[in-house]
Formats: C-alpha cells, sequence, structure tokens
C-alpha cells in the first residue's frame, strides 16, 4: 500500500444565521470515503481494496500535470491547491478550475485513451492530489462488488459537470458566472490570478476588474 499522509485540509460549514461558519479540518481520504459512499454504499472491504489502490502526489507551480497531446492515466483527488484546465497552448485559454475535495482529470481522454485535448497546470504554489491509475481503477471495477457501479455514477457526473458548463456559457453573462463562481468557492477564488478568472469568463482582465469593483 503506497499510500502517504499530507496535511488536512479545511472547509467552511455554515451552521446557523447567529455562527455563520464553522471552520472544519478534514483529512483527504475521509473526503473520497465520503464522495464514494455518496455514490454507492461501500464496505469496509471494498472500501480498503480501493484505497490501498491510492498514491500521493505533489506538484509545484511551475509543473505540468497532464499535458496536451497526453493520454491521461490518472484519476486524482484535489486535497489542496487550486488547478486549472487549458484548452489552447497558445493562447492558453482557462476552461475550468478543480478546487479542493473535487475529482479532476482529462476525463474524455482517461476513458477513451485519445491524446488530451486539455493540460492540467496547478494555479496555486502547491497542489497536492491523490489519484488512482488507469490500470488499478478496473481492477477495483473487476473485484469489487460496487465497482462498476461506481464507474458508471463518476462518469455521469462528468458529464453533467460538462453539461452544468456548456448551459453557464450559454446563458449566464459574465458578471453572472463570476457571481455563480464566487458563490461556489468564496474563500478560495481570491487565489487565482485575475488574468486565469477573465480568460475562465472569456473577458478581458479590465472587464473582470470592472466587474469586481461594482460588487464590492
Amino acid at each position: 500500500m503506497r499510500l502517504l499522509v499530507p496535511a488536512c485540509f479545511s472547509h467552511y460549514e455554515k451552521k446557523s444565521n447567529l455562527v455563520p461558519y464553522k471552520y472544519t479540518v478534514v483529512h483527504p481520504i475521509d473526503q473520497i470515503r465520503k464522495r464514494f459512499s455518496s455514490l454507492v454504499p461501500m464496505t469496509e472491504k471494498d472500501w480498503l481494496y480501493f484505497s490501498s489502490r491510492l498514491e500521493h502526489v505533489r506538484f509545484k507551480k511551475s509543473d505540468v500535470i497532464t499535458g496536451f497531446g497526453q493520454v491521461e492515466n490518472r484519476l486524482f483527488f484535489l486535497a489542496n491547491g487550486i488547478v486549472r484546465y487549458i484548452v489552447n497552448n497558445i493562447n492558453e485559454s482557462t476552461s475550468d478550475f478543480a478546487f479542493p475535495g473535487q475529482f479532476f482529470s482529462s476525463y474524455s481522454s482517461f476513458i477513451s485513451r485519445k491524446p488530451s485535448i486539455y493540460e492540467l497546470r496547478p494555479v496555486t504554489s502547491k497542489v497536492e492530489c491523490y489519484y488512482i491509475g488507469y490500470d488499478h481503477l478496473h481492477e477495483v471495477y473487476r473485484n469489487t462488488n460496487c465497482g462498476e457501479r461506481i464507474g458508471r455514477l463518476a462518469a455521469e457526473q462528468q458529464f453533467l459537470k460538462k453539461s452544468a458548463r456548456e448551459i453557464s456559457l450559454l446563458t449566464l453573462n459574465p458578471r453572472e458566472k463570476y457571481l455563480q463562481l464566487l458563490e461556489e468557492q468564496p474563500h478560495l477564488i481570491q487565489s487565482i490570478p485575475l488574468k486565469y478568472l477573465a480568460s475562465y469568463l472569456g473577458i478581458t482582465p479590465e472587464t473582470l476588474s470592472r466587474i469586481r469593483a461594482s460588487i464590492s
């Protein structure tokens, strides 16, 4: 079992109107188990089989996690930091972000075994992840009672995330998209450089600055 234990990561949890947020610290492994348990019940035996195939990795800001044209072999769980998806190796357009507590990958490449159309890079100075390799994930599918169902539901969630992103692009204006991201990740969005946020929203950094000024 090659499982290294990193620092725990934290999140904010709303509790009441009197005490708006409670600061809690949650270990990434517990978050991974909770995420999969939300998809399908897992026995202790199945969980131990799955978790024994997880590997721990850290990336620096200068690293490329998955490169253009590379076949994606890893499905990641983000423990700390922020990752961005880049879809154009000339203009470096940002198509999406991954935040702590989320799975991420160049998923179409992961399942199709074709070269990635995305490049995945850290946004923050340090990114910390757990991942499971393609072959190990298929071992989980074959050798656990819940493996196949987990795979199907995980694929459905990736499809729903992609669909929600496309609908957002078609129906929301830049201000609305920024407010949506601000609502979803209020304590992390300030860590994203302005140029990456602007690229994600499809606007110039100057326009984003005006939107921010109108909100504050």
